[in-house]
């Protein structure tokens, strides 16, 4: 099976429908929260066995089943069902966080599934070319990660990453492409997150301080994210704040970067960075262009540890000289690159080179309005965003 799961609103159902049309089998397609399929089901627990069946001569079947966590007993109906059909369907499910949380909670499938995730839309998607997204990891390698970047643009680059900043990665207001929609979208999926995938998935009572606190967290984009801070401002105890930033990444609101503190003396270790998957919440151009690149590498890295390259992560590096870099990639608990956001500066920052002598790693300065790549001594370079952007996917 294939787990799919990720923000609201990011396109999983959109993705499913049109996977089983390019199967030509539409009507495979089962929505759990269809009182239909629930009545089908109860009243014939066959009922997709004898689908299956009926269909047997494009075996396998392809299927999907949406959000059917939300029956009581969905583990034990997707163990039955596939251990008993596995040799004759292709069985995708989608969900939200809840889905992904309840399957972290128990071990019941363990090893009857992968699982993906969806993320919001990158530049390659926007602007609809492929064919410069990177499947192998290259960025150990500043020479070759540059040969790459060179030839990594396609026409409309320009506008889609403004696009991008202006009304963030989710297709619907992206797509849209008018400020008042956008507004529109943003107030009612923050209201839809923060009250009914709060609610769902969680105990917390206190909506309202959820809600306060969501109105906060976009000033600390970017910062070490002080827990203590927050419970001040709010008026909560440190744990309940603790407990809230877990439920909001949770439900793919928002998602933290640790630090990377080996083989760098005095380094940060504890304090995390938060940014969010709807970087268009942020007013400050410079942050937000930050939070974009990070939403684009932790898809990158999501996407080399999901098909088997290794273990990848995003971290950040600090230390207590106060010099940082926004971003390190770390392939099985190895550095193997920087990064770090910029609007306009093409000087490689002293933070930058500092960290990659350290640590022994190429530095890329991700400009948004650089107009060229430039390559500096100490394995240094210099990237407009629009590149990047085209290998990361």
């Amino acid at each position: 099976m294939i787990f799919l799961t990720g923000p609201r609103q990011v396109g999983k159902t959109t993705f499913a429908r049109m996977w089983l049309q390019a199967r030509r089998s539409e009507d495979t397609y089962f929505n759990w929260d269809d009182p239909a399929v629930m009545i089908e089901y109860k009243r014939n627990p066959l009922y997709f066995r004898n689908i299956i069946d009926d269909k047997f001569h494009k075996s396998p079947v392809p299927l999907v089943f949406d959000e059917i966590h939300k029956y009581k007993e969905w583990r034990n109906i997707l163990k039955g069902f596939y251990d008993t059909n596995r040799d004759r369907i292709n069985l995708l499910v989608t969900g939200s966080a809840r889905l992904d949380f309840f399957r972290k909670s128990g071990d019941s499938l363990m090893g009857r599934y992968f699982s993906f995730r969806m993320f919001p839309l990158g530049l390659p998607e926007v602007v609809g070319d492929f064919t410069h997204v990177v499947s192998d990891n290259i960025f150990a390698d500043g020479k070759t990660l540059i040969k790459h970047a060179r030839i990594a643009k396609a026409r409309g680059t320009d506008e889609g990453l403004e696009s991008l900043l202006k009304f963030g990665g989710f297709p619907e207001p992206l797509l849209k492409g008018t400020e008042k929609f956008h507004r529109r979208w943003q107030r009612d999926y923050k209201t839809l997150v923060a009250k009914e995938e709060v609610r769902d998935l969680s105990q917390i009572q206190d909506i309202k301080g959820i809600e306060t606190l969501v109105e906060l967290l976009p000033s600390r984009v970017g910062s070490k994210m002080s827990l203590a801070s927050l419970a001040g401002d709010l008026g909560r105890k440190y744990d309940t704040i603790k407990k809230w930033i877990d439920v909001l990444q949770g439900i793919y609101l928002v998602f933290t970067v640790r630090p990377w503190h080996k083989n760098v003396v005095r380094a940060v270790r504890k304090e995390t960075k938060l940014y969010f998957y709807d970087w268009s919440t942020i007013s400050e151009p410079g942050i937000k262009f930050e939070n974009l690149l990070a939403v684009s590498l932790a898809r990158m890295t999501a996407r080399f540890t999901e098909i088997g390259l290794g273990d990848f992560e995003i971290r950040y590096i600090r230390d207590r000289e106060k010099r940082e870099v926004d971003f390190v990639l770390v392939k099985d608990n190895r550095p193997l690159c920087l990064f770090e956001a910029k609007e306009s500066q093409t000087d490689i920052s002293g933070s930058g080179r500092f960290f990659s002598e350290r640590l022994k790693v190429p530095y890329y300065q991700i400009v948004r309005n650089a107009k060229k790549i430039e390559a500096f001594p100490e394995n240094c370079f210099v990237i407009p965003a629009e590149n990047l952007l085209m290998l990361t996917g």
